[in-house]
């Protein structure tokens, strides 16, 4: 069976959730801040060969069925996006009021925007130039 020991490339494990109020403080306090038009992205990194994801959505956004939908798209943009993303970061994505009637496509843009020049800026690929 091949590549049974490693990892499967569009998982999406445990082990790369931020659970712990703790985590979530720390990325949040220490992190760097990104907006976006429906959410603000916050990135620091971790001492982690991978990257981990935490997810906040409040009840000012909605009713409980459409949190979970967002946080489910956000799940799925990590699972599909994690390779494209610095490896050994913690991020946290808070999602605003107009987030809760988006589409994933929609999602994806906003946050690919979000996280993939803020990683780089981290690795120091890129100069930091926001418009």
């Amino acid at each position: 069976m091949p590549g049974a020991s490693e990892p499967k490339k569009f998982s999406f494990t445990k082990k790369e959730r931020l659970l712990k109020r703790t985590e979530f403080l720390a990325v949040t306090g220490g992190g760097k801040k990104s907006h976006t038009a429906n959410f603000i992205v916050f990135i620091r990194p971790n001492t982690l060969a991978f990257s981990r994801i935490g997810i906040t959505v409040s009840k000012k956004v909605g009713i409980s069925v459409e949190r979970n939908r967002i946080k489910r798209l956000v799940r799925e943009f990590f699972r599909l996006n994690k390779a494209g993303i610095e490896t050994g970061t913690d991020i946290v994505v808070i999602a605003k009021k107009g987030a809760a009637g988006k589409d994933f496509k929609e999602v994806s843009r906003e946050l690919g925007r979000a996280l993939i020049p803020v990683s780089k800026c981290l690795s120091g690929d890129m100069e930091e130039k926001r418009d």
